[in-house]
């Protein structure tokens, strides 16, 4: 077990025994047994002031953060704690203040209070399964507008090359076009063929054993430079 200790000014004392995953804090009983591995119970679940984030259960291991009151004479052990590794079982030992005089004993004995069982909200509580649920969705939803941004590039791509292909074409077909054009129109041919299969591509993406966490992206042709573009001199002209 791991304790973390968030110190604050508080004139309350707090008393601490750990028998496993159980916990008696000020005399409420908290336990955390039940939960399974990689799970998280958020701070929200617990009834308690003494905890301070949320309860994690990683490796076999419990990791909780409990609120450290710092009384009028505390000392640097309480005012910056160090986590408490390995905790073991029993009166958990926390950081003391510094020395004052002794304090005044009663004749009569303290009674001993009865540990009450502390209030936990289980239907709060986040399983390592539920974690990657949440995971794989945002992994799907992120791959999902990737390849829709890819498609809609490679789309506009297309378009922009077929439609100066054909502007050369008429060129050609009415014998006004030059050799230039003609060339322009060859290496267009190309890039064209290079794009669609780019496009092709990305319909199979989906397909991949590794898809959706880690998919593997078809190389992106090169975008030709078209000086006749329409898109090239609206840019032009901003």
């Amino acid at each position: 077990m791991i304790i973390k200790l968030f110190p604050q000014r508080r004139d309350e004392t707090l008393s601490v025994f750990r028998a496993g995953n159980v916990l008696t804090v000020n005399g409420e009983v908290f336990d955390f047994a039940s939960m399974p591995e990689g799970s998280t119970l958020p701070q929200a679940a617990i009834s308690s002031i003494w905890f301070d984030g949320d309860v994690d259960m990683h490796d076999g291991e419990l990791t909780l953060t409990l609120l450290l009151p710092n009384p009028w004479n505390y000392s640097q052990e309480q005012a910056f704690p160090v986590p408490l590794v390995n905790v073991p079982n029993g009166l958990v030992k926390l950081p003391q203040p510094l020395p004052t005089d002794p304090p005044f004993e009663s004749a009569e004995p303290l009674p001993v209070p009865i540990p009450a069982p502390g209030v936990i909200n289980w239907s709060l509580l986040v399983t390592a399964e539920m974690k990657a649920a949440v995971l794989a969705a945002e992994q799907l939803a992120e791959a999902k507008a990737e390849l829709v941004t890819k498609n809609l590039k490679a789309v506009t791509q297309i378009a922009r090359i077929q439609d100066r292909i054909d502007t050369l074409g008429y060129g050609i077909d009415a014998g006004e076009a030059t050799e230039e054009d003609e060339a322009e129109q060859g290496a267009l041919l190309v890039n064209l063929k290079a794009w669609k299969t780019y496009k092709f591509a990305l319909g199979k993406v989906t397909v991949q054993p590794t898809w959706y966490a880690a998919p593997v992206w078809p190389v992106e042709p090169v975008a030709p430079v078209i000086v006749a573009d329409p898109q090239t001199v609206a840019a032009d002209l901003i």
